[in-house]
């Protein structure tokens, strides 16, 4: 799935696409402008007076991936998520003994007997992950849309810290990150128990994890020792938990909108620019963009449309002066007292 944002007039907008096929209409394009038969009269049969097209909207998007995993693994850097994705699926997960080898999520798919899962291979968390740190927030976000986790701690402590330590602070940043994550059905591989050091940590970590012994797993991913048991227990509660049904969206669908709230478009404010004047408002910023200012006509459009919808009387209870600027969109007019209208 992807989440788009996007910031419109001062708010922040988003939208989950989360169904295949969903749509989006991020940005409208203009309305094509009237041609000069449109301003004929019966006077002024062929008027020197035409629309141009208008702009098109221009928004920034924040395109975000949330992966589609039925099963995340979550550990600190080394604990060997790479090397047990690398042995239960196909996936080819680049593997090398130091922290954070892997930078990008690596997908694999799985089959236990003849069930088919997805298990994504997250990049190592470390202290402060919640709040950004080591690319946290890039990593934490492909695990919201899992429905287990297997949580990987390298229970020979390899790196110098207390497996059991591991634990809690992985849990910790997933909590500060998202509380529901921290409650998300977990099961815990306690791995590279092919070293000494693990066999002499088991007993330690059997009594301080708080995890039930159904739902705790001894393995070595290096000699893949244990590893079928794990599966065996993830896609049990895979079946107990199955997917929300994510339906496709019919094609004749209409897209998805921004939840804009209504705007008046006959509204305007004038702000104060320096010594000139600034006018912002959806129908006469549209005809400023949409005249062509080199045109004698349009300009007179212009100033009647100035005149009937109060700007005119607006601009010279701010105080505008004769020789000021006003500038209305692309536009910039300049105040003459005498006729009391910008030209």
């Amino acid at each position: 799935g992807t989440v788009v944002r996007a910031t419109i007039n001062g708010v922040t907008y988003t939208v989950d696409l989360a169904r295949p096929g969903q749509r989006l209409l991020a940005a409208r394009g203009g309305r094509g402008g009237l041609g000069n038969i449109h301003f004929a009269t019966p006077t002024r049969q062929a008027p020197r007076l035409a629309e141009l097209g208008e702009p098109g909207q221009e928004l920034t998007l924040e395109l975000e991936l949330k992966m589609l995993a039925d099963v995340g693994l979550v550990g600190f850097p080394n604990a060997g998520k790479s090397t047990l994705l690398s042995v239960i699926s196909a996936a080819r997960p680049k593997i090398a003994a130091y922290p954070f080898t892997t930078l990008t999520p690596n997908l694999g798919i799985v089959e236990v007997g003849v069930q088919r899962f997805v298990v994504a291979d997250i990049p190592g968390l470390i202290e402060g992950a919640h709040a950004g740190v080591g690319l946290g927030h890039d990593f934490l976000r492909h695990i919201e849309r899992t429905r287990l986790l297997i949580h990987i701690i390298d229970a020979a402590g390899v790196d110098g810290r207390a497996p059991w330590d591991d634990y809690e602070q992985i849990n910790t940043e997933l909590r500060l990150y998202q509380p529901e994550l921290a409650q998300r059905k977990q099961v815990v591989a306690l791995n590279k128990a092919d070293l000494p050091a693990a066999q002499a940590n088991l007993p330690i970590l059997r009594e301080r994890l708080p995890v039930a012994p159904e739902d705790l797993f001894v393995i070595s991913a290096a000699t893949q020792a244990g590893i079928e048991p794990l599966l065996q227990r993830v896609a049990e509660l895979l079946r107990a938990d199955p997917p929300p049904q994510r339906d496709p969206v019919d094609p004749d669908e209409p897209p998805l909108e921004w939840p804009l709230p209504p705007v008046d478009e006959n509204a305007f404010t004038i702000e104060r620019e320096g010594n000139a004047f600034r006018v912002r408002g959806v129908k006469i910023e549209r005809l400023i963009a949409m005249s062509n200012l080199e045109q004698d006509e349009a300009i007179d459009r212009i100033q009647r449309v100035l005149e009937a919808s109060g700007i005119n009387e607006a601009l010279i209870a701010a105080g505008v002066q004769d020789g000021d600027v006003v500038r209305i969109g692309r536009a910039e007019l300049v105040w003459d007292d005498s006729g009391q209208h910008a030209l």
